[in-house]
């Protein structure tokens, strides 16, 4: 997890990078926010493969028609 600050300062970039590089370690936040965001994201992710596979399913159609 990383820090989030008001701005982007110097320090803060360098906090980045030393988080990215694993010098730092950042302690963890019990949340809800993370398993509901996952929830949503596999939720839009199936929706979208839906309605691509119907989209898909109505263009063989067409084409089979004419």
């Amino acid at each position: 997890m990383i820090i989030r600050l008001s701005r982007l300062t110097p320090g803060y970039s360098r906090l980045l990078q030393r988080q990215v590089s694993g010098e730092v370690q950042v302690q963890h936040q019990t949340s809800f926010v993370n398993p509901i965001a996952m929830t949503m994201a596999a939720l839009g992710l199936g929706v979208s493969l839906y309605s691509t596979k119907r989209l898909a399913e109505r263009v063989q159609l067409k084409q089979t028609e004419n």
